[in-house]
């Protein structure tokens, strides 16, 4: 069966991890990378491409949208709860240690738990206080809740690009109001943040539907690639972020499935692709631990390592997800897949995998996208976060 395999989209999906690794780890970088915090519209984006991909297909085959959230559901969660459970020891070493990091009380905790349990926000200052990263894995869960039911009516062009009109119309209110990029972090900006996810990734959807229709220049994947740190280094003011936003990004993304890397790099961009959700999910807990260590026994603090502890930082959580994803993730997804789908009944593709039948694929273009693959297996190709 035909395979196009977006080798690209996943070295900038990995590049967009480390961007927040970054961004977090601003001790260990000697610098505040503000603008790095966009890497998270950037994932927006490349999941609604790569959703597309993996299931237009099955939802002209009858998939109904609760299937597809149960799926959506199976492929997060085992990190997710990972990274809650790393969160949960970091944040009770915190209070019992009295760290002057610890910003909760034993009350607020509790409260907290049952609410991060289910991937819910808690009604709380910060809405995920375990493992504040995972606010973005909440908005993105309802943007596929959104498309699964609205998507015949945005299998029209016409209405798919009306809606990213309109959201970005509310995106740009929502920045102006708050004069600032970072929606959807705290409740006080939650409706920004419902704007910014929906235009992103709706940005995402109508790039695939547009994606062999556009003619596109010759990019070199590693100049793609480095877009993102790039325009960090240039730290652009709200202005120069909106436009990141509005347009730099979508097309990122446009001509990064247009662009494939020569052979001899293509397995370094699968791999950044495969451990960049693991990479997301648990750096935040990992590197407040990390911290929390180095301070007990060396004595130092983390800026004395700056900024080679954060290039050594990044290279272990990349190793590290590599290795949680085959030996941990992909295991926890099978059974889960298996408690979860009723006997008799053909399971749903991995995220990013779509079967066609056979006499679509015989007429289609040998250029046309079959079949992409989640990071897992032999025949890995995209993974959505």
């Amino acid at each position: 069966m035909p395979v196009k395999k977006y080798r690209t989209l996943h070295g900038i999906r990995g590049v967009a991890a480390l961007s927040i690794v970054a961004l977090h780890s601003p001790r260990l970088f000697g610098l505040m990378p503000g603008f790095l915090g966009l890497a998270v519209d950037l994932f927006f984006a490349l999941s609604g491409f790569v959703l597309a991909h993996a299931y237009e297909d099955r939802f002209r085959q009858g998939i109904t949208s609760l299937a597809f959230l149960r799926q959506r559901w199976v492929r997060l969660y085992p990190l997710y709860a990972m990274g809650l459970l790393l969160g949960i020891v970091q944040q009770v070493m915190c209070i019992l240690y009295e760290s002057p990091t610890a910003m909760w009380t034993w009350s607020e905790l509790l409260i907290a738990l049952p609410f991060a349990v289910f991937m819910l926000p808690a009604p709380l200052a910060h809405t995920f206080p375990f493992n504040g990263p995972m606010w973005s894995i909440f908005f993105e869960l309802l943007a596929n809740l959104v498309w699964a039911v609205f998507w015949r009516p945005l299998q029209s062009v016409r209405v798919l690009a009306a809606t990213v009109v309109v959201c970005g119309g509310f995106y740009s209110w929502a920045l102006m109001y708050w004069e600032t990029p970072a929606l959807g972090l705290t409740w006080v900006n939650f409706p920004g943040g419902l704007a910014r996810v929906g235009y992103s990734f709706a940005a995402g959807l109508l790039i695939y539907r547009l994606r062999d229709k556009l003619r596109t220049p010759r990019i070199p994947p590693l100049v793609l690639m480095g877009v993102l740190p790039v325009m960090a280094l240039f730290r652009p003011g709200l202005t120069g972020q909106f436009l990141s936003v509005l347009i730099v990004f979508p097309l990122v993304v446009l001509l990064g499935a247009r662009n494939e890397p020569r052979s001899g790099t293509q397995r370094v961009y699968e791999s950044l692709g495969k451990a960049s959700y693991c990479v997301y999910v648990l750096h935040r807990p990992l590197a407040a631990l990390l911290y929390a260590v180095v301070l007990q026994f060396s004595g130092q603090q983390m800026e004395s390592f700056a900024p080679w502890g954060g290039f050594l930082l990044m290279a272990m959580l990349t190793a590290g997800g590599l290795v949680l994803t085959d030996r941990f993730e992909t295991p926890a997804r099978r059974w889960l897949t298996r408690r979860l789908i009723r006997k008799g009944r053909e399971p749903l593709p991995a995220p990013g995998r779509v079967r066609l039948p056979r006499e679509r694929v015989a007429g289609d273009r040998p250029d046309s996208v079959h079949e992409a693959s989640t990071g897992s297996g032999s025949t890995s190709v995209m993974r959505a976060r």
